[in-house]
């Protein structure tokens, strides 16, 4: 089935061939053990520049030093697809984001998966910053500065200027729909039912755990049986997953063992029961019970921890504030120490000099005791505090929190019930005890 993927990197100024080396399996990288190369194509070269490597090597030896002597897009190709359609999805991609103005080296690589043994389709797309346009220049002016006032003289045309990391991410995620939307067309031309979205899981508001990604060292290894921590961190994120998966049909069947159970115990025994057949036996309703306070004490124990994780939260989340409101009174009280007057206005001064101190010791116990795990500032209103730790939790689980009011429910019988039946225990061993003492009071009585 199709996947997602498109990522964003750059390269420093004196690693581009290398780099162009390695997507084209070239050089070094020109291995049997490398041998998932599909397709490879270089295009908006300038006329110095035969092939490819020729333009990365100059980019090498003549872009600035702490200049960035590339960029790349690295997306994941539908697997579905014929070689011939991903070379076309791939080239339509590079014509819609770079057009004629960037120099450009892509290559198709086809692994296959380690741990399964499917085909991994995914393209490399490497292209210079330097914009070109109608002027020819040779390969050591290409590189130089961009010069406004006569273009002739100096080189191509960088990027388009400075840009926050807000107008990035804004232009990244952009980038992704655009290939999201572009490959969904060619799979639809295709005759392929699949789609990829490109928001997470959480936009999409499908409530699954995301998977992480082995790798192909941590995959070989696996597949050697060496343990690798990606491994386990896999193997523990897929029994969180189906463990999470999983609590909507476990809330659903408590829920209705608690209605069940409500039944059975509503219901008076009939005193000469009529014989049943063996397909109309119902479940024992004591081996009921008991399956559901097992299954009652795992949510409990689970809403517990995803409690308790929140509080952690919570609390830091207050530290932090309380370490910026300390800080930021400290240089508001500095700066009334330095304004401090030489005769007119003083007693006002050390009036609220006095109160800014006092107020600033209340500020540093109040941070030293939320670094020991403490709510000083609500000490006297605790509910306040565990009020929003479970509106936090419940966001986060809102299936498992309402599951969890059910299982509380019958956990409180059972210990109920055990209690009840402890006492009974207790009243029939201390009737055995006074009906013993009772039974030796008479022998010695018929012994005298």
């Amino acid at each position: 089935m199709a996947s997602y993927h498109c990522t964003v990197k750059a390269g420093a100024s004196s690693s581009a061939s290398a780099h162009a080396a390695y997507i084209e399996r070239d050089g070094k990288y020109k291995t049997k053990s490398r041998g998932d190369l599909e397709a490879v194509e270089s295009g908006n070269l300038p006329s110095w520049a035969e092939r490819g490597s020729d333009f990365w090597k100059a980019s090498d030896s003549y872009e600035r030093a702490n200049a960035k002597g590339y960029r790349e897009y690295e997306v994941a190709l539908p697997r579905e697809m014929l070689p011939a359609q991903r070379l076309e999805l791939v080239r339509d991609f590079i014509r819609q984001e770079l057009g004629d103005r960037h120099a450009y080296t892509f290559a198709i690589h086809n692994p296959r998966a380690t741990l399964e043994g499917g085909e991994q389709p995914h393209a490399h797309i490497m292209f210079s910053e330097r914009q070109r346009d109608s002027i020819e220049r040779p390969e050591a002016q290409y590189f130089k500065r961009w010069n406004a006032k006569n273009p002739e003289k100096g080189g191509c045309k960088k990027g388009d200027g400075y840009k926050s990391a807000e107008q990035r991410k804004t232009e990244l995620v952009a980038l992704r729909e655009r290939w999201a939307f572009l490959q969904n067309g060619h799979l639809e031309k295709h005759g392929h039912v699949d789609r990829v979205d490109h928001r997470t899981l959480k936009e999409r508001g499908i409530e699954r755990m995301p998977t992480e990604h082995l790798g192909p060292t941590a995959a070989a290894m696996e597949q050697r049986g060496i343990p690798t921590r990606r491994g386990l961190a896999k193997a523990q994120r897929e029994a969180d997953v189906a463990e999470v998966a999983g609590i909507p049909e476990l809330s659903r069947r408590l829920r209705a063992d608690c209605v069940q159970l409500v039944k059975l115990e509503a219901a008076k025994p009939d005193p000469t029961p009529s014989p049943v057949k063996p397909d109309q036996v119902k479940p024992n309703p004591i081996q009921e019970r008991r399956r559901q306070e097992e299954m009652s004490v795992q949510i409990v124990k689970m809403w517990r921890e995803i409690v308790q994780k929140e509080r952690e939260e919570h609390l830091q989340e207050l530290t932090a504030k309380a370490f910026e409101t300390a800080k930021a009174f400290s240089v508001h009280f500095q700066a009334h120490m330095d304004a401090e007057p030489m005769l007119f206005g003083r007693k006002a001064w050390e009036a609220k000099r006095v109160a800014m101190d006092r107020r600033y010791d209340r500020l540093k116990v109040d941070y030293d005791e939320l670094k020991t795990g403490r709510y000083p500032f609500l000490s006297n209103d605790k509910e306040a505090v565990q009020k929003e730790v479970l509106k936090r939790a419940t966001a986060k689980q809102p299936k498992l929190a309402a599951a969890q009011a059910p299982a509380e429910t019958i956990l409180r019988a059972r210990d109920q019930r055990e209690q009840e039946e402890r006492m009974q225990r207790a009243r029939e061993e201390d009737r055995i005890r006074q009906a013993k003492k009772a039974e030796r009071g008479q022998d010695r009585g018929y012994s005298r």
